[in-house]
């Protein structure tokens, strides 16, 4: 899903956000603590220059401080973010290796390692830089996320799911971690979960084309057509070239289209058998899929009164119920649901009954 762009976004972040969360709080420059001001002038616009992407600019400007302070170890991150940027990476490797030799618990520079590591999916290795940043800060949300998404490539899923976590306590904003766990999440197939961590991140990120894509393929996945037509609309309009996104939107239109014929001829099927509960259910399920709650409770109520022994009908209302923040009203259904229920083939929606109505009881 967008793998090159992502790769893109993903090295240009990390360049301009490293640089901003390093500038205030680095020592990396100083000699017994103090580093001469031309040095330090020098590398600070060396920064600035860096994340308004002024790539050469940046350089002269971290040559001259490193010719003010050759033992200063942050010019020499900044070379290495610099080509990164311009993605020569062994280039990168050099520099970032010169500033470690100068300070070695540097934890942007063990970080920006990390990173080139985690480009040449060397994903053990990239981990013990991470680690080795997040020991010595362990506020340092950049690494955390490199962190995070290198165990999801090397496939510990449920550890990245846990730094994703400890990311997004951090910064409840960083919509880079929000991505993260939301990519988990259709990884497992819970695209509600996921749709909740992408709509967050297009919150915290409105420019991020990547936000709105997965947003879109989550709502796609839900049924919820015309959200997903919505969110791939937006993508492109930030990326006209997202391929994935323009596929994506067409899949979301023939969904839509589906849905409104469907509906059209579940109605006049209706018209014709009004007394139809299994027709009323699925007209209640389109209706919960487009987010009508009070239509599809409608519906299912409906086809409860046709026909009593229709059960799956009082577990989806139920569901419509906690929806509509209907606590009373979502227990009693769940109960007349686990009541009526006798087959098997139920259990997965009996056990969400029973341990949803735990939980309201006890709120």
């Amino acid at each position: 899903m967008g793998e090159v762009s992502m790769q893109q976004r993903r090295v240009a972040r990390t360049v301009g956000l490293v640089v901003v969360l390093a500038m205030p709080v680095s020592c990396a420059f100083c000699i017994e603590d103090v580093a001469p001001p031309q040095a330090m002038e020098n590398t600070t616009f060396c920064a600035q220059y860096l994340a308004e992407t002024k790539l050469t600019e940046a350089e002269a400007r971290c040559r001259l401080a490193i010719e003010f302070c050759p033992k200063c170890a942050e010019p020499w991150n900044l070379l290495a973010q610099i080509e990164v940027a311009r993605g020569r990476m062994e280039r990168a490797f050099e520099f970032v290796k010169e500033a470690l030799a100068r300070k070695e618990d540097f934890p942007e520079a063990l970080n920006t390692l990390g990173f080139l590591l985690l480009e040449q999916r060397e994903y053990d290795l990239a981990a013990d830089r991470f680690q080795q940043a997040l020991e010595i800060d362990p506020g340092y949300t950049i690494a955390r996320r490199n962190f995070a998404t290198c165990l999801m490539y090397s496939g510990d899923k449920e550890k990245a799911r846990t730094e994703y976590l400890k990311c997004v306590e951090l910064d409840p904003n960083f919509c880079d971690c929000r991505l993260g766990l939301g990519i988990l999440a259709l990884g497992s197939e819970d695209f509600e979960d996921a749709r909740v961590h992408f709509e967050k991140s297009t919150e915290s990120c409105p420019e991020i084309a990547e936000g709105y894509y997965n947003l879109c393929y989550a709502q796609l996945r839900l049924g919820r057509c015309s959200e997903a037509v919505d969110a791939c609309t937006k993508a492109i309009s930030i990326n006209p070239d997202y391929k994935e996104a323009r596929l994506n939107v067409t899949e979301a239109y023939e969904c839509l289209a589906k849905q409104d014929k469907a509906l059209q001829k579940i109605m006049d099927d209706i018209r014709r058998n009004p007394g139809d509960a299994e027709l009323h259910f699925r007209l209640g399920a389109i209706y919960e899929d487009e987010q009508l709650w009070e239509r599809a409770l409608n519906e299912f109520l409906n086809a409860m009164k046709l026909d009593p022994k229709f059960i799956v009908s009082y577990y989806r209302a139920a569901r419509v119920y906690d929806r509509m923040l209907k606590s009373p009203e979502t227990i009693e259904m769940c109960q007349q649901f686990v009541d009526r229920v006798r087959e098997a083939k139920y259990e997965k929606e009996k056990k969400w009954c029973v341990d949803r109505v735990k939980e309201l009881q006890y709120q």
